[in-house]
């Protein structure tokens, strides 16, 4: 079984290059590739109940305690089968769908590692295996939602999301480091028992984690990258954007809510935020008129109710997310994937240039049909069972904007419905048995949630304690439904009146994000033009003075000199030194500037000699005599041997010359302020014989720092070549 866990995210992620090399079976190869991982997963559903999670794990850093593990419970288990189920249902959709696309092996390898990383993150034990499937889905996506790169709004929906969700991912990777840091470990299921909460590093922990699931999650207000995704082809839409992808967020609030949740800070900022994504994305919804749009902001708004159930941080909530997740990827799976039919067909997604497709097209109406009667939460479908146990979730003081914003949600699913009512133009429609028959499965799911009592109870008890979830069917309740399906409808006969006119203001999302872009860009072709100049003069200045700058100010603040120490013979050293270097700025001759350069290297000879290092001394007079004759060899074959007229900005390159060479001696000085708890001089005649020898200055150069030495060889054999092929150029 643990061997079985390790490959089940690997099976698609293997997959993908064999898609992408195969011309017309790619589709072939993903579907082989998701229900392979179906049938693997198929024996973890009974071994669960009798002998507890199955755990395995490759050893990746064995000292910083990070492993690639993988650990398949009830939650993991459900989201692996709910990701790989409509996997296989979503490949079967597109082959239809995409079949007229000359790319279907690209789009299909895209599919697989997506898959993958998916697969990866509800599985995965460890943080940071967790973070890296995390972001492979963020990649995987933005590949996806492009995929008609031709486009610039599938260009541009791309970047969107992919620069919103890795922002967010960076966040949460801070928050993973940090939780495994004050919890001892990055396992975690070993994070359960830890007193996490009791830190004072609780709140970043929090926060950090947060931001990483809101921006995959859609939360208002980085929800806008979601509606602009729907620029990806339809099977994206249905697999990412409703039924996977974005349930993520809410997934990692669900599987460290043993570990974060349960505190009146996680309700605090978890319920209001959810709460307002919930009914925003609702209202939205209703105000729109294009079919995918409508789905897009009513996915944004189940997301927030379910980020709302989780942040109940109880067990009651926790079950009412999953039913509700569960239930939401099968009637929005359902939705979006008659809504692609529907374009298909007609060439259009506007709702108000649609209507009566139910007479050509009465199989995708009832399969429409169902989903909108499970969204509005009518007994006998999936949303009645949902919406009950949400209720009891939520307690009075929430219940009420449950039902604030089931009235919307009602509309918006009644408005997906007109395409199909009426008289219109459904005559001379056809329908593909593959556009419809892969929603079956989903519509199917929708109503045995509602309908078959031991689903939902089984859901329930493989994800924590069984218990009933089954609603008590009374008149009140039956009463309640009905009106809000009644009010739905009568917001969604008034949202229909304005949907075609109503647009979202300078301040959506969207605009912002494309207005901080082009900002951002113009300001990074300013900055270029300032600083590219092209001439070797100016990086230097700006390299040195930066490092002048960051390395002065802590030796200015934190630095304790060391006592003064009266006048040696090491002042002689110094004063030929200084000569020397005002010989070399000062001197009109080009030829004794580089002489007089030269004599700075040779007095550093003379001062390893009388420190008694004479294989120091003999090293320095051999580099200082090389690169004084290459010196003056380029300067007498490529340059004119007069110094050229005083640069105008001579007094920046004083300054930063200065600069460097004060803040370069301060640090020497610095450094030799007081021995070092362990000095590298113990270490290195303490592993000499380890290494072979007994000099240590040689044992330094090509053993304890051979890889450095070598580093240094290549630059100078470059830096040659360089050099040669200046002095072969012609005059």
């Amino acid at each position: 079984m643990e061997f079985l866990l390790l490959g089940i995210p690997l099976v698609p992620v293997l997959a993908a290059p064999c898609a992408a090399a195969s011309r017309r079976g790619a589709w072939a190869v993903a579907l082989v590739a998701c229900g392979l991982v179906v049938l693997l997963l198929l024996p973890f559903l009974p071994a669960l109940p009798r002998g507890g999670p199955v755990a395995a794990e490759v050893p990746w850093f064995p000292d910083l305690g990070v492993g690639y593990r993988l650990r398949a419970d009830g939650l993991g288990v459900l989201f692996a089968l709910l990701v790989a189920g409509v996997g296989v249902l979503i490949v079967l959709y597109a082959r239809s769908y995409l079949h007229h696309e000359p790319r279907t092996s690209t789009f299909f390898a895209y599919l697989c590692l997506f898959t993958g990383a998916m697969l990866g993150i509800v599985l995965a034990d460890d943080l940071l295996t967790l973070y890296v499937f995390w972001e492979g889905t963020s990649l995987a996506s933005f590949f996806l939602i492009g995929f008609q790169d031709d486009r610039w709004e599938a260009r541009q929906a791309s970047v969107r999301a992919l620069v919103v969700t890795v922002l967010g991912g960076l966040c949460m990777l801070a928050g993973f480091v940090l939780l495994g840091l004050v919890g001892g470990t990055f396992r975690l299921s070993g994070l359960a028992a830890t007193s996490v909460r009791d830190s004072a590093a609780y709140p970043w922990i929090l926060a950090l984690v947060l931001a990483g699931a809101y921006t995959k999650s859609a939360q208002v207000p980085v929800h806008f990258w979601l509606p602009g995704a729907m620029v990806a082809p339809t099977p994206v839409s249905a697999y990412l954007h409703s039924a996977t992808m974005v349930k993520a967020g809410v997934f990692l609030l669900l599987r460290l809510l043993p570990v974060l949740g349960g505190t009146e800070l996680w309700r605090a900022w978890v319920v209001p935020v959810g709460m307002a994504t919930f009914l925003f994305g609702a209202v939205t919804a209703a105000l729109q008129d294009d079919l995918k749009a409508l789905l897009a902001y009513g996915t944004v708004s189940a997301l927030g109710l379910a980020t709302v159930l989780a942040g109940t941080g109880t067990e009651v909530g926790r079950d009412a997310a999953v039913l509700y997740l569960l239930n939401h990827a099968a009637y929005k799976g359902t939705l979006f994937l008659v809504a692609g039919a529907v374009e298909h067909e007609t060439g259009t997604r506007q709702i108000h240039r649609l209507r009566g497709l139910a007479r050509s097209m009465p199989v995708t109406a009832g399969l429409a049909a169902a989903s909108v009667f499970s969204l509005a939460g009518l007994p006998g479908g999936g949303g009645f069972v949902v919406k009950d146990l949400a209720a009891k979730a939520l307690g009075s003081g929430l219940e009420v904007w449950l039902w604030v914003g089931a009235v919307p949600t009602v509309a918006f699913g009644l408005r997906f419905l007109q395409v199909f009512l009426g008289p219109g133009e459904g005559e001379g429609r056809h329908e593909p048995v593959g556009l419809w028959a892969p929603a079956v499965p989903l519509a199917l799911l929708c109503l045995l949630l509602g309908s078959w009592r031991t689903l939902p109870e089984a859901v329930v008890g493989y994800v924590g304690t069984p218990h009933n979830v089954w609603p008590k069917v009374g008149a009140g309740k039956v009463a309640a439904a009905v009106a809000v399906v009644v009010a739905g409808a009568g917001v969604g006969w008034l949202t229909s009146r304005v949907a075609g006119r109503w647009r979202l203001g300078w301040w959506s999302g969207e605009r912002i994000f494309d207005t901080l872009q082009v900002a951002l860009l113009r300001f990074a072709e300013q900055l270029t033009h300032v600083t590219l100049t092209g001439r070797l003069r100016d990086y230097l200045v700006v390299t040195l003075g930066v490092a002048a700058v960051g390395a002065g100010l802590p030796l200015v603040v934190h630095a304790r000199w060391p006592a003064a120490t009266p006048v040696s013979f090491e002042a002689i050293f110094v004063a030929v030194s200084a000569g020397a270097v005002l010989t070399t700025v000062l001197s009109r001759s080009l030829l004794a500037a580089v002489v007089s350069l030269g004599a700075v290297g040779y007095t550093v000879v003379f001062l390893f000699m009388s420190l008694r290092a004479p294989d120091l001394a003999l090293t320095q007079m051999l580099v200082e005599t090389v690169t004084l004759v290459l010196f003056l060899a380029v300067v007498t074959r490529l340059i004119t041997p007069e110094v050229p007229d005083r640069h105008p900005l001579a007094g920046v390159d004083l300054l930063a010359a200065v600069a460097v060479g004060a803040v370069t001696a301060g640090l020497a000085w610095q450094a030799s302020a007081g021995p070092p708890a362990y000095r590298l001089a113990e270490f290195f005649a303490q592993h000499a014989e380890r290494a072979g020898g007994t000099n240590l200055v040689n044992l330094v150069l090509v053993d304890f720092r051979g890889l450095d030495t070598l580093g240094e060889i290549t630059v100078l054999g470059i830096a040659a070549l360089g050099v040669l092929a200046l002095a072969r150029r012609p005059r």
